[in-house]
């Protein structure tokens, strides 16, 4: 089998693609080119024709009655004095399409270079040949183009050139962006997450890069949240589990049957607690990494709100909840299957840290809904106030409280996904904490 032999010079794909081009534009040029010289053919042989009928009808009358002897020396002396060659050929060194036109009596016109065949004798085999009529044509030259062909060929390798010039210069900050970003998505995706971003130095993939490098950093953010997650939740499980463990332990040994049960409903408590340590870690896992999101549709918020306060007053350990709800009657954006969860949670923080009172509010103000869950306890610090919706987080005099220090940060995760906002404030009338939450009346196009 035969194998070609490897060149040892390799273009590079930016190369191909300019080279691509200007090859495309070359081609075209020639096919148009060609186009043009099949549509004009016919015409210019009519018009040889015509212009040569005259010279060639002189030349046939006095070649005609000579001998082979006179008529060759006749034509050497024509040869030097025209400014194209003369010469006489045999009729059967011609095609035969052209010797069927000759012995019809016709003139015939043929060639790039337009040479012109006439029939000296009617039965005879003489044929006198004018011809090439270019200019350029040299005597030993069998073939040649004419020069306007050739400066058309000149002019469509120029252009080509050119363009594969363009091409290469306005490709190759694009290219050169493109290798960049490749080589930094390998690095990313052998895990290297803080690969940064090269700077584009084209229009074309700025957006890209803008985009990769966000999403970069929403990436870094989620498994940094996850990696804090596991591992608060992994200390937060040492606690029940420990529990578990002390009072399954116990049971074996137990034959008093009240403190059996008493540790059988230390168990379940344990139990509980595990549960809801795990559905409020797998809740904040969900709206941290976008897998819950809030999908907001105009809706009856007032109906919501007075509907989740009297489900959840049972759970309130008593604590007096009020109402103050001042809502038009129109319909208002959100997120029905999970703005509860922010209502739930804020009002058992309310009921933990709360003396005696909790007051829902919500109203309308600068085209923003407005939500407040305040309490009459001791508050919480103007410097803490940021660290209550960190992950698992719990202030130093709330660490006897229940709870996992996650309600406040479920919170603000669905403010944030409504496109508001979750802060923590003081009560202006019970003298507490007040948790705020706020989102766009009109949600912006898109959401």
């Amino acid at each position: 089998m035969l194998r070609l032999p490897r060149l040892g010079f390799k273009p590079s794909p930016l190369a191909r693609i300019a080279l691509g081009l200007g090859l495309a534009v070359l081609t075209l040029m020639l096919m148009a080119q060609g186009l043009v010289a099949v549509a004009v053919d016919h015409f210019t042989a009519d018009y040889v024709k015509r212009f040569m009928r005259g010279t060639v009808d002189v030349l046939v009358n006095e070649l005609r009655p000579l001998d082979h002897k006179a008529r060759e020396a006749r034509i050497r002396q024509l040869d030097q004095t025209f400014a194209y060659p003369v010469s006489l050929v045999r009729m059967q060194d011609l095609s035969g399409a052209r010797q069927e036109q000759l012995l019809r009596g016709e003139l015939v016109v043929a060639g790039l270079n337009r040479r012109v065949y006439a029939r000296l004798d009617p039965k005879g085999d003489a044929v006198l040949q004018l011809g090439p009529l270019n200019a350029d044509w040299q005597p030993g030259e069998s073939w040649q183009l004419p020069r306007e062909l050739w400066l058309q060929l000149l002019t469509g390798l120029a252009l080509s050139v050119a363009v594969m010039g363009l091409a290469w210069w306005l490709l190759r900050p694009a290219w050169r962006d493109l290798r960049e970003l490749q080589a930094a998505a390998d690095q990313i995706s052998a895990g290297h997450f803080d690969t940064p971003l090269p700077r584009p130095r084209s229009r074309l993939f700025a957006p890209l890069a803008h985009a990769i490098r966000s999403t970069l950093q929403r990436l870094a953010s989620a498994l940094a949240s996850q990696r804090e997650l596991t591992g608060a939740v992994s200390h937060e499980l040492r606690t029940p589990l420990a529990r578990l463990r002390f009072a399954i332990d116990a049971l074996i040994d137990e034959d008093d049957a009240a403190r059996r049960e008493a540790q059988v409903q230390a168990c379940e408590r344990d139990i509980e607690e595990l549960e809801g340590l795990i559905d409020a870690s797998l809740m904040l896992a969900r709206l941290d990494t976008g897998a819950l999101s809030a999908k907001p549709e105009p809706g009856d918020l007032t109906e919501l709100l007075m509907q989740e306060s009297d489900s959840l007053r049972p759970l309130l350990d008593g604590k007096d909840l009020s109402l103050a709800l001042k809502l038009p009657d129109t319909a208002l954006p959100f997120d029905a299957q999970i703005l509860p969860y922010a209502l739930r949670n804020g009002l058992r923080n309310a009921a933990r840290h709360a003396r005696s009172r909790i007051c829902l509010q919500a109203w309308l103000d600068q085209e923003q809904v407005w939500l407040a869950i305040d309490d009459d306890g001791e508050g919480v610090p103007e410097a803490l106030r940021e660290l209550v919706f960190t992950p698992f987080k719990r202030l130093e005099r709330h660490r006897r409280s229940r709870g996992f220090g996650l309600g406040l940060a479920i919170v603000r995760h669905v403010a944030e996904s409504h496109g508001g906002e979750a802060l923590m404030q003081r009560a202006p009338e019970l003298g507490g904490a007040r948790l705020l939450i706020r989102w766009p009346q009109q949600m912006p196009p898109g959401r």
